[in-house]
């Protein structure tokens, strides 16, 4: 063996190979250039030793020195091989080892022994065994398991491979009587086997039989002279709550919980604990872990303390109008204030967005932050997330929000202190704020996944309850379907309990209006859709809309595009904002660029009726959002060069234009209205406030260009033949030309609504949609039509009558109408 102060001094690799069964006639390992697509070469072993085979490789001769290498066991010439590809990179020492059925490169013959990683005990009678590696026929043979109980020893009745490539090994037991889990949750069950050293037995999917479905409240509750913590814990074996009176204290009181079955734990809390900070303690088979109560309402960090608190400061009610109304406006807390010109006083906090009055500093004519929206005309707006996320709350450094970690808790970073409950008081200031100007509030929330990851990130959920609360393998690994590490187990009893119970807070304690979920798709539908039924119940005009798809593969059926159909929920609608500019994955255009897509364009402009909705109310329209580029700068990526700048202005307005006249639940990004620029970058989560701010002076700029989005807007709210709730009203009342016999030139788009059976002051309206770069001219309906809008020009009431036809800008959209 070579010793360590040589593993880098020679050209030449040591591989050791390890098989279970210890018979290696035959067996040499394929080698080749792992850059080239070429032929390897066969390494006979040069010698043995305890571990198994021994191969040495000259790097520096077979041209290898300083690359990437592939190795693989074989069986003569390929009549077997073992697993699959390993690889050998530059810098790693010059021994390593090998083992059977196992990818991984070990650096040293400790490391590369199996062992077993976790035992789980799955009913009352399997255990699961995860091992190191992946287990066949053969490595059971040379096996022999056996459980520890409480004391008493058993041997499996049975045993079985997983399925596939597994490292998962079943194992039936006889036990005289039902297994105790207390006994297991105390590490008083271990699992051992031959040559393999033994570990504690945890409760694995045990934990989801009807016993651990609790359904009273959890948290910290307030009796009439009692504070009550309740916690669920179901693989603890003891849990404590941790007091302390100041954040800078040493002094920590342990408070001893009682297990309250059903896997929660609870004990009373003195009365001098409100205020004070807070932590749960929980011992878990000899495993201590340590974290915030994932119920808490008010957290130092999402890594800190939780504090003890009510909170009693009064929300203005909300606005009621019904969904059909709403017009949505995404908005970032940080984005809208930040601005060093925007006039705002508590910039990038909420509240900032209480402040009134506020001016842009060089150009007074501008309004800011609330006073903007209110000038601008939007009745709801959409708040990226502000539940306690995955950051520094005291740097300035850039987030969106979307690694949550606490969902009950306002996150810091936007208010004035992070050591003292002042973010509550703050968001409900914001909240109300918004409220008194008409102005419902949606949150943005992410419950698909969190940023808390086993075994270095126990912050909460794995804190109390590791592992319960995410997707899990049978091999003890995460489902990852949203890109971040892991999935929100939605699906299971306590799972979908917490979700319902941590929204159902949100409406009564801060009176919010809506939800917009990250990545819906994620969260099973039966959650979905008890999620809208509970909240209706709450707030029956409450918004409830997400995205229907994920990031990645997921155990549960998706849901998608269809899957809200008369479930009381919406969904985004990206077959319509791809139509319009083109997919956000490339730089194809879209309608407003080439006049492409027209059929698309159609069934949007219908609410999605004939697709996939049963209500137009079921779908989010839009053109752009946080995610990728804002609609100007793809503008601009996709005409470069093709376009002057007032086509491309032209193309933007026609995009929401298009938006804000289709049947659905318009949604507008924030800045759009300004031509908002994030210099031509598209996901900006970590990226500074100047790419990401709302740049106020843009406003005074594109003038023009916000008083096209106000006008539009107005326009909307002002007629409800552009927000018909039914597919039924928009079957009856929408008519496309083609329907009435009217002439029509693709891709031009031209209908008319039926506005007098809506109840609309207009008796019809025709909507002209010209996606040429030259004026185009339209026939219109019989009995003599008003000019309302031709593009970005919008006409006083009865100002100008049109004749037999009309003439429409180019790239715009026009809207006519008669009394």
């Amino acid at each position: 063996m070579l010793m360590a102060a040589d593993l880098f001094a020679s050209d030449i690799l040591t591989v050791h190979y390890r098989r279970d069964a210890g018979t290696y006639q035959g067996w040499n390992l394929w080698v080749w250039d792992a850059a080239q697509s070429g032929d390897g070469f066969a390494v006979e072993p040069k010698t043995s030793d305890a571990y198994g085979l021994v191969f040495t490789l000259d790097l520096e001769q077979k041209g290898l020195s300083g690359k990437k290498t592939g190795l693989l066991p074989r069986l003569e010439d390929w009549r077997d091989k073992d697993g699959g590809d390993r690889f050998y990179l530059p810098g790693m020492p010059r021994e390593i080892w090998l083992s059977q059925n196992d990818d991984v490169i070990y650096l040293s013959s400790a490391t590369a022994k199996p062992f077993i990683k976790y035992a789980y005990l799955d009913s009352g009678s399997v255990v699961r065994v995860v091992l190191s590696r992946q287990a066949d026929a053969d490595f059971l043979k040379h096996v022999t398991f056996s459980l520890d109980a409480a004391g008493r020893t058993f041997s499996p009745h049975e045993m079985t491979l997983g399925q596939g490539k597994s490292k998962v090994v079943n194992l039936v037991f006889r036990f005289p009587s039902a297994p105790s889990s207390e006994a297991v949750n105390a590490g008083q069950w271990r699992l051992s086997a031959t040559g393999l050293d033994p570990v504690a037995v945890r409760i694995g999917t045990l934990a989801d039989e009807p016993y651990f479905h609790y359904n009273k409240e959890l948290g910290v509750i307030f009796g009439a002279d009692t504070i009550t913590e309740r916690v669920f814990a179901p693989y603890a074996a003891s849990a404590s709550v941790l007091l302390k009176t100041s954040l800078s204290s040493e002094d920590v009181s342990v408070l001893p919980m009682k297990n309250a079955g059903h896997g929660v734990w609870e004990c009373e809390l003195p009365k001098a604990a409100l205020g004070q900070y807070y932590r749960i303690r929980v011992n878990s088979g000899g495993k201590v872990t340590e974290g915030i109560d994932p119920y808490s309402r008010c957290n130092t960090a999402h890594d800190g303390w939780g504090i003890i608190v009510q909170d009693k400061t009064p929300i203005v009610p909300s606005p009621v109008f019904p969904p059909s109304e709403s017009i949505i406006y995404e908005a970032h807390v940080r984005d809208m204030t930040i601005d060093p010109r925007s006039g705002v006083h508590a910039k990038g906090k909420y509240l900032g967005l209480t402040e009134t009055g506020t001016r842009h500093s060089v150009y007074p004519d501008v309004k800011t932050g609330l006073d903007h929206l209110v000038e601008l005309g939007v009745n709801t707006v959409q708040i990226m997330p502000v539940q306690d996320f995955e950051n520094d709350e005291s740097s300035s450094e850039y987030g969106w929000g979307y690694m949550p970690v606490h969902f009950n808790s306002p996150d810091g970073w936007y208010a004035s202190r992070t050591d003292t409950p002042v973010r509550i008081k703050e968001l409900k200031e914001m909240i109300s704020a918004f409220h008194s100007k008409g102005i419902k509030v949606v949150m943005d929330v992410v419950y698909n996944h969190t940023a808390e990851t086993m075994p270095d990130k126990a912050w909460g959920f794995n804190a109390v309850a590791p592992g319960y609360y995410y997707r899990l393998k049978n091999d003890g690994s995460y489902y990852n379907g949203s890109g971040c590490g892991n999935e929100f187990r939605s699906d299971s009893y306590m799972g979908r309990k917490f979700i319902i119970d941590s929204l159902s807070y949100w409406v009564r304690e801060y009176d919010v209006d809506g939800f917009r979920f990250d990545l819906m798709a994620l969260i099973d539908k039966d959650t979905v859709e008890k999620i809208a039924r509970e909240l209706k119940k709450i707030k029956p005009d409450i918004l409830v809309y997400g995205e229907p798809w994920a990031a990645g593969d997921t155990p549960i059926d998706k849901l998608s595009k269809g899957s809200q159909r008369s479930k009381g929920f919406s969904v985004f609608n990206d077959t319509f904002r791809d139509a319009i500019k083109g997919s956000v994955f490339d730089l194809q255009d879209g309608y407003v660029q080439h006049g492409l897509n027209r059929e698309k364009i159609m069934e949007g402009i219908k609410g999605s009726i004939d697709d996939f909705t049963d209500s137009p109310l079921e779908t989010i329209n839009y053109v752009s959002c946080h995610d990728n580029h804002t609609l100007w700068d793809r503008l601009q990526l996709s005409t470069t060069d093709e376009a002057t700048l007032y086509e491309q202005i032209a193309m933007d307005t026609m995009a929401n234009g298009i938006i804000l006249t289709s049947q659905g639940i318009p949604f507008i990004h924030a800045g759009e209205e300004m031509l908002r620029t994030k210099q031509g970058y598209h996901n900006t989560y970590n990226m500074p406030d100047y790419i990401n701010m709302l740049d106020w002076s843009r406003k005074h700029v594109y003038g023009e260009v916000f008083d096209y989005y106000r006008n539009i807007i107005a326009l909307r709210k002002a007629h409800p033949a552009f927000r018909m709730a039914t597919s039924a009203a928009v079957r009856r009342n929408l008519a496309f030309y083609e329907d009435l016999g009217l002439p029509v030139h693709p891709p031009a788009i031209a209908y008319v609504l039926n506005g007098a059976a809506v109840g609309d002051s207009w008796k019809e309206i025709v909507v002209l949609i010209n996606p040429l770069k030259y004026q185009a001219e339209f026939a219109l309906p019989a009995g003599g039509y008003y000019v309302a809008a031709n593009g970005m020009k919008f006409l006083p009431p009865d100002s100008e009558k049109a004749s037999e036809t009309f003439m429409a800008d180019a790239l715009s959209v026009s809207v006519l109408y008669r009394k």
